[in-house]
């Protein structure tokens, strides 16, 4: 999740799923058109529908973790993503299990996807075409978004992963050492990316801006701590 979150609207899409409350706000439609733009609009509408998809099944991951725990959860998909509000506090072994369900649920549906795509074909050139959209989408989106969610940056599901580890061997700075190791890796993602621009052999933008974003909140975030300048 990017930024604070966003206060409720009018505009607002509300509606249940599996018990839970889910809100969408208006600015996750536009940023997930952003993400799967294309030059047809018909397969940019699609592919919208598969980062609906995905976000909202990595977020019931999240919620039904909670819920396990004793706890209740509304998912809200905003920006370029979302969060499942907690209102308990297991141990940190449940914390860790609840920030890890995200990513694992993305990592089932994938499976799913992948073995019903091989035994049955179902992107072959006699499928419909937006059909292979909204499989190449949500395949995409379920395998590259999981391995980067688990990445130890914050609010990553990773970073809150790490976050529970460090604590455990180094209770009195372990919010600063999270923060720390949180930059690290996104300054070394951005010089990546910005290293495959420069040899003209690739490079991706959306990942670069994104974790420059979160490097930098993480950054003013540490530099606001009592202890936890560089």
């Amino acid at each position: 999740m990017l930024g604070q979150q966003v206060a409720p609207t009018e505009y607002d899409l509300r509606f249940r799923c599996f018990g839970f409350p889910v809100r969408v706000s208006p600015w996750f439609w536009a940023t997930s058109a952003f993400i799967v733009w294309s030059d047809k609009l018909d397969h940019t509408l699609v592919g919208i529908v598969a980062v609906f998809l995905s976000i909202l099944i990595h977020e019931l991951g999240h919620a039904f973790a909670i819920r396990y725990y004793g706890g209740r959860s509304e998912i809200v998909l905003q920006f370029f993503g979302g969060y499942a509000t907690c209102n308990v506090n297991p141990s940190r072994l449940g914390n860790i299990i609840i920030s890890a369900a995200g990513p694992a649920a993305g990592f089932l549906l994938w499976g799913v996807l992948e073995l019903l795509d091989r035994q049955f074909h179902l992107r072959n050139e006699a499928a419909h075409e937006y059909v292979r959209v909204l499989l190449d989408v949500l395949l995409w989106a379920n395998w590259s978004w999981s391995l980067l969610n688990l990445l130890p940056v914050w609010p990553l599901d990773g970073g809150q992963i790490a976050h529970q580890v460090i604590g455990r061997f180094r209770t009195f700075d372990a919010w600063e050492l999270a923060l720390k190791l949180s930059i690290l890796v996104c300054a070394g993602i951005v010089s990546w990316h910005a290293f495959q621009f420069a040899q003209d052999s690739g490079g991706d933008r959306f990942q670069m801006i994104l974790f420059a974003l979160l490097g930098f909140q993480n950054f003013q975030t540490l530099q606001a701590s009592t202890r936890g300048r560089w």
